[in-house]
């Protein structure tokens, strides 16, 4: 197969190592990978991670996957979770993600990648895998475990009106979006949080605002 046909048939997102096994019969692979970004066939969106071209690409590049690539462990969580599910009104550029690492950021072709730090009893639970149709796929928090998440790394709240006031007048969360979470989920992932914000005010304003 012509060496540059292979790169139809993976990716779009690839690491160096996946680029190693798909010319593996390459002498000096970094200065096949340099020619290749030269040309304009693969783009370097942080070191040794790389989206093919747009005319290589089986589909679209998932910048959730990328988010999983660049700096792991890390599953998408956050405002980028939130935007997608309607809770907040704000479209996101950036992709957040959680991890039990440091934070970090990084500004690549793709735009921004920002990771927060949750300790590991809060980040190893709330997160699925996302499958896309080519078996791809990523690690994404479910919007319960993203909107807990933002509310963890925003520090701790003292009374039920705080915590009213940073979901609804700070996050500006939708109260119709809010009443749609899954409660069960919400409640039992708010339970394995620490700390009065989940375990005492934010079941108080459950019961509240929905019964």
């Amino acid at each position: 197969m012509d060496k540059m046909l292979r790169l139809t048939t993976v990716g779009p997102e690839l690491d160096f190592l996946r680029l190693e096994g798909l010319f593996c019969e390459t002498a000096n692979i970094r200065d096949k990978v340099r020619r290749l970004m030269k040309a304009g066939q693969l783009v370097g969106i942080v070191r040794g991670i790389y989206v093919t071209a747009p005319e290589l690409q089986k589909r679209p590049a998932s910048r959730e996957i990328l988010a999983n690539m660049i700096f792991g462990p890390s599953y998408v969580s956050f405002e980028a979770v939130l935007s997608a599910a309607g809770l907040i009104p704000e479209a996101t550029v950036a992709i957040t993600s959680a991890t039990p690492k440091r934070n970090r950021d990084f500004d690549t072709p793709l735009g921004r990648f920002s990771y927060r730090h949750l300790p590991l009893a809060v980040y190893r639970f709330g997160y699925r895998r996302e499958a896309l149709p080519d078996g791809a796929g990523y690690l994404i928090a479910h919007p319960e475990k993203a909107l807990l998440d933002l509310l963890y790394v925003g520090g701790a709240l003292r009374s039920l009106r705080s915590l009213g006031e940073r979901l609804f007048e700070d996050l500006r969360l939708d109260e119709d979006a809010f009443a749609g979470l899954n409660r069960d989920r919400l409640l039992s992932y708010s339970a394995l949080m620490p700390g009065n914000t989940f375990k005492v005010f934010l079941p108080r304003l459950v019961e509240k605002l929905h019964g």
